[in-house]
């Protein structure tokens, strides 16, 4: 439809302030890449959704947001979801209506960690800023690396539970298939090709 707009008026249908981030979850085996394009001042409760949904997670536990000083590397500020997080850093922050643009691109990077059992710790880097991006986003350009499925037991238990998945004559490769359902070892191509991400 944005793209029937603009061929009927000849005009680009709108540009924004737009970045491009690459966020990377370090497996120790390989690491899991998505490259994606969000708008500036998406908030990090949208951009928490946009991050589930391009890693295959499911939104089953505790998440937050961490940004550091690129020069010092001093936390900057922690953004957590919920009143009730509070409690627990009384330095946190709520992350409600804050947004991406607040942090960036005065800082570089920051940590998305998502289930604090498992501790699945994503780093974000902002790759570039897009003063006039005129398509549709949040929107994923590349993606490399399968995920891990929820409730593995962070990296160490996800190395031993892909070697078992690797050999199907593995005394346990049974079981985990049948607990892990549908993952599969390769990323499969409609995860890995480009799209716009609907959260």
């Amino acid at each position: 439809m944005i793209n029937a707009l603009s061929e009927l008026t000849g005009k680009q249908a709108y540009k924004y302030r737009a970045f491009e981030l690459m966020i990377t979850l370090d497996l120790e085996v390989y690491k899991a890449v998505r490259r994606i394009i969000v708008p500036a001042d998406i908030e990090f409760t949208r951009l928490h959704k946009v991050l589930q949904s391009v890693f295959s997670w499911q939104n089953y536990h505790l998440y937050d947001f961490t940004i550091s000083d690129d020069n010092n590397g001093v936390m900057v500020s922690r953004l957590v979801p919920l009143e009730e997080d509070l409690k627990y850093d009384e330095n946190a922050t709520l992350m409600k209506e804050r947004t991406l643009s607040e942090f960036l691109p005065e800082y570089k990077h920051m940590i998305y960690t998502y289930d604090m059992g498992d501790n699945w710790e994503h780093e974000i880097q902002l790759v570039r800023v897009m003063e006039e991006h005129d398509k549709e986003s949040p929107y994923l350009l590349e993606a490399s690396g399968q995920t891990p499925p929820e409730d593995v037991g962070g990296v160490g238990g996800f190395v031993s539970f892909r070697e078992i998945m690797l050999n199907p004559n593995h005394p346990e490769y049974g079981q985990m298939k049948e607990w892990a359902k549908y993952w599969t070892v390769e990323l499969s191509d409609w995860k890995s090709r480009s799209r716009v991400i609907k959260v």
